[in-house]
Order: structure tokens, then C-alpha cells, then sequence
């Protein structure tokens, strides 16, 4: 008897089971693809990430999600591709692409996930008594690095990458920058599209 209801029990446990895992998966946001990033991206990340930080070290926080790459379409770049032929993306829903576990050659790059990144504000920092130096300092060290995915030339000798760095709401700056390649690597050959705050 005891037996017959072992196995009564786990019957009805398996019926349980089987409607759990049939059930809706809870809704949000969907994940992020995480395809691999090509060498050639990775190095032109890189460029960027040095002709902004020049010799400066410390810590710096990057945005470990790509934004949607540059549009040919915008009138703000048609600066950059002037004689230049770039496709245009393939139709659909873009496919969103990380840096995640990518490793930086430049010391103190730190990936986060830019959705919860908080702001060191200097405007807040000085309404609250900070001094003007301390408030825009502490916004910097805590300024997040964005980047767009890369948009490639036809012939794959140039690309186009937007690139921000923001540390605060009236604290920020971004461009679309234009990149060639050459026997050395990846060089930055103009920028366009410029914002500041």
C-alpha cells in the first residue's frame, strides 16, 4: 500500500512538472546575443578608445552593449562616407551584439551593463556643496564609454563606429567616427556627427 501511494505521488508530481515547464516564460526583455566580436572590431574599438584616452590611465567604464551601427541614411555623416559605399543593413530586427568578454589590450577597461550604470552627476555633486573641480572629476571617473556596432565599407578598408561618453544629464559628449585600414591597423581619418552636453 505504501508503495501504490510512492508512486501515486510521484505521478502526480511528474503531471505537476510537465505544466510547469509548459508554462509561459516570464516576460521581458530578450537576451542579448553575444556573437563573437571579429579582430578587425575589436581593434577598432581599440583605436578609439585611444585616440579618446590618450595616455590617461585609471579606470574606465565601457558599455558592454552595442548600440544599432551608423546609418548611411544619416544626413549628420554624410560628411565621413562622402565617396565611400557602404551597405545598407540587411532588413529585419538588428541583432543585438555585446562586447562581453572581449579583453581590452588598455589597462583599466571595465565592461558593465550600461542599463544599470548610475550617473556621478557634477551638476548634482554641486547643487549638494561639492566644488566645481571635485564635482566634474568625481562625473568622469564614473563616465560610461558607448559604442554603436561597426558599419564596414564595401571593400572592408573602412568602417564607421559612433562612439559617447557620458557622466552626467548636461555632462557628455559623442561622434561617428571614420576609420581606414592600413598596412599599421585601424586609423581614425574624420569624425562628423558631433554632440556635446
Amino acid at each position: 500500500m505504501a508503495g501504490m501511494k510512492g508512486w501515486a505521488a510521484l505521478a502526480i508530481g511528474m503531471v505537476f512538472a510537465a505544466a510547469a515547464a509548459r508554462a509561459e516564460p516570464a516576460s521581458g526583455p530578450p537576451p542579448i546575443a553575444a556573437p563573437s566580436i571579429s579582430q578587425d572590431e575589436a581593434a577598432i574599438y581599440e583605436a578609439v578608445l585611444d585616440s579618446w584616452l590618450g595616455s590617461e590611465g585609471g579606470r574606465h567604464l565601457v558599455n558592454e552593449k552595442l548600440s544599432a551601427p551608423p546609418s548611411i541614411d544619416d544626413e549628420e555623416i554624410r560628411d565621413c562616407i562622402k565617396g565611400l559605399h557602404f551597405s545598407a543593413p540587411a532588413p529585419g530586427a538588428p541583432v543585438q551584439r555585446s562586447l562581453a568578454g572581449i579583453r581590452f589590450r588598455r589597462h583599466g577597461i571595465v565592461l558593465v551593463d550600461g542599463s544599470q550604470w548610475k550617473p556621478a552627476d557634477p551638476g548634482e555633486a554641486i547643487a549638494g556643496g561639492k566644488s566645481v573641480d571635485a564635482a566634474v572629476r568625481q562625473g568622469f571617473a564614473n563616465a560610461l564609454t558607448s559604442f554603436s556596432q561597426i558599419a564596414f565599407g564595401s571593400d572592408g578598408k573602412d568602417a564607421l563606429v559612433r562612439f559617447s561618453t557620458v557622466c552626467g544629464s548636461l555632462c557628455g559628449s559623442g561622434e561617428t567616427i571614420h576609420l581606414r585600414r592600413s598596412a599599421q591597423g585601424w586609423a581614425i581619418v574624420g569624425r562628423c556627427g558631433n554632440w556635446i552636453s
